[in-house]
């Protein structure tokens, strides 16, 4: 059964069955499943009695009870995350099963032993809801479909740029999502300026805007730009890794635009684009250069589209030299060839004044 199934059972009165679990690493949708199911069940006049972890017995149970109004003829037993073993938790389901005033509500955070008598009883009798955790590249699309809930109109950039800062934390893109309705408001269109005031300009922005900077042969922006990524705190040697990994894109873009003209007619839009990418370019193309993070073809669409665009600035020889210059940036950073920050802001500046270093 659904969750949306399940809640609406619960508002009618239907207490069957009449214990759930709502668990997993996605934090902000165990949360909101939660509390979804408290909000049926106390609109049918039940009254909420919590738990801790450490309270699964049955004598802490009954002496909870015990000190609720004689008048709450119905009640919800929300239990606060579960210890490891947490067998107690076998009698607080039979006694929900038995009583039909009683529904026993688990919400955990994590992962759950899915070998313990409780989990395999509660998912036989129960119902059970699990929140995977986020895949990075699915952020953004997340992050738009929460802002279209609070009626903000959200541009992808914008949406790449929070999931940039926020990583996989759907609970703290939800807040940063409250900060940009607050701010713009009334406006429900978001900028990106409206993003960068509020959240900040994002790292991948920055490394982003490093390379258009050496496409550019623009070394003043370039180290504008890198100077700010210091300024978040992020090591010279963390700063030449990331940057590596951004040629290397470019690389892996510059030579899929140079094999695949369909790839080149896509790039008129995003919208365009996206279509192409998700229906019309395969699984064993995207995984040409790997799985993992160090494979373009495996990011964001968003991510994909704007690395392609600008790997056709670039010449593929160019990247090269590029990434042999990051290379050794890299080793004399490791060896202690010379100080980080010197290396990386000579590196930079030879690659946007068209050098090597």
């Amino acid at each position: 059964m659904d969750l949306q199934t399940f809640v609406k059972r619960l508002e009618g009165g239907r207490w069957e069955p009449a214990a759930a679990l709502v668990y997993g690493e996605e934090t902000l949708g165990a949360e909101e499943a939660a509390s979804a199911i408290l909000s049926a069940l106390e609109k049918r006049g039940a009254t909420r009695i919590v738990l801790g972890p450490k309270e699964t017995d049955a004598a802490a149970l009954g002496d909870a009870l015990s000190q609720m109004s004689l008048f709450a003829d119905r009640r919800v037993v929300l239990l606060e995350g579960v210890p490891p073993r947490a067998e107690g938790l076998s009698d607080l389901l039979e006694r929900a099963a038995r009583e039909p005033d009683l529904f026993l509500l688990v919400r955990h955070s994590g992962d759950v032993d899915k070998r313990l008598r409780w989990y395999k009883k509660m998912s036989a009798e129960g119902a059970v809801f699990r929140f995977e955790a986020v895949k990075e590249r699915e952020m953004p699309d997340r992050i738009r479909a929460r802002a279209r809930l609070l009626g903000l109109d959200l541009p992808i950039e914008g949406a790449q740029a929070i999931a940039s800062r926020v990583g996989t934390d759907l609970l703290t893109a939800r807040n940063e999502l409250e900060k940009l309705r607050l701010y713009a408001s009334p406006r429900k269109k978001i900028t990106q300026a409206d993003v960068e005031a509020v959240v900040g300009r994002s790292r991948d922005t920055l490394l982003y805007e490093i390379t258009e900077g050496i496409s550019g042969r623009d070394r003043e922006r370039s180290l504008a730009d890198l100077q700010d990524l210091l300024r978040q705190g992020i090591s010279a040697g963390a700063i030449l890794s990331l940057l590596a990994r951004e040629v290397r894109y470019l690389l892996q873009a510059r030579i899929a635009l140079r094999e695949d003209a369909a790839i080149r007619k896509a790039l008129g839009s995003y919208a365009a684009f996206t279509g192409f990418f998700r229906s019309r370019f395969a699984d064993e193309r995207k995984d040409r250069f790997g799985k993992g993070r160090g494979n373009l073809f495996r990011q964001h669409p968003y991510v994909v589209f704007l690395r392609l665009g600008q790997a056709a600035r670039f010449g593929e020889e160019e990247l090269m030299s590029l990434l042999a210059a990051f290379s050794r940036a890299d080793r004399a950073v490791k060896s202690g060839a010379g100080s980080p920050e010197t290396v990386l802001f000579a590196t930079v500046a030879a690659a946007s004044a068209g050098g090597n270093a």
